[in-house]
């Protein structure tokens, strides 16, 4: 047994007992938990208004929203860290813009019957692709650039950035339901800005095995279009 005269155990006793020796690894790693926990209540602060009308007047108007985005709450806080992150402050702008965005559509404006029940359904639609694409993705979920390595299996072998793609038809399905100049704004904004974080995503992810993922996949976001 080593013996240390000034009184502190040695490294290897305190990685044996499981204390990080380390305080700025320890430090690191609870930032990035109290991050991962500042994230998941963002998120869920942001979907209140959309959770308070549907449980004020029981219309389907926001459901999948709400559970699409309880969901990306329970995601943030079991993801993995990354192995690199972006440090352009453009990435970060677009990545948080695009996230934040997406919250701000609103369960107001002209609900046309046709829109409730249509809408509801390419909402569904959307959250199944979200699904899919989510059981390949896993814990490697993010919101600004990273190497979290590469996915390719799933919704990832038809398009490169399904997750995206499911944003796209959500907020279509969410727009049926909720007709309103600030939706359709909202919408067309968000929309914008999850295209600035796909080029930003590639950027970064740029290797010889993206380069080889990018030539077996060649769609971003929807097939025969981009």
């Amino acid at each position: 047994m080593t013996v240390n005269v000034f009184g502190s155990p040695p490294a290897s006793a305190l990685r044996s007992s499981g204390r990080d020796p380390n305080p700025a690894s320890r430090v690191r790693r609870l930032s990035w938990v109290a991050g991962n926990a500042a994230g998941a209540a963002l998120a869920v602060y942001l979907l209140l208004p959309n959770l308070q009308y549907l449980l004020r007047t029981g219309q389907a108007i926001g459901l999948v929203f709400v559970i699409q985005q309880v969901w990306v709450a329970v995601v943030f806080v079991a993801r993995r860290a990354p192995r690199t992150v972006s440090r352009r402050a453009l990435d970060w702008i677009a990545a948080y813009a695009g996230w934040f965005t997406s919250f701000l559509v609103r369960p107001g404006g002209y609900h046309p019957a046709w829109g409730i029940t249509v809408g509801f359904w390419v909402q569904v639609v959307g959250l199944l692709l979200w699904a899919w694409s989510f059981s390949k993705l896993a814990r490697s979920y993010g919101i600004v650039p990273a190497d979290r390595g590469l996915v390719t299996g799933g919704a990832y072998a038809i398009v490169r950035h399904p997750l995206y793609s499911a944003y796209v038809v959500g907020g279509i399905g969410y727009l049926m339901q909720s007709l309103s100049v600030r939706n359709a704004v909202v919408e067309m904004i968000a929309v914008s800005w999850q295209l600035v974080r796909i080029r930003a995503e590639e950027r970064h992810l740029e290797s010889p095995a993206y380069a080889a993922y990018r030539a077996r996949v060649p769609w971003r976001l929807c097939p025969g279009l981009w």
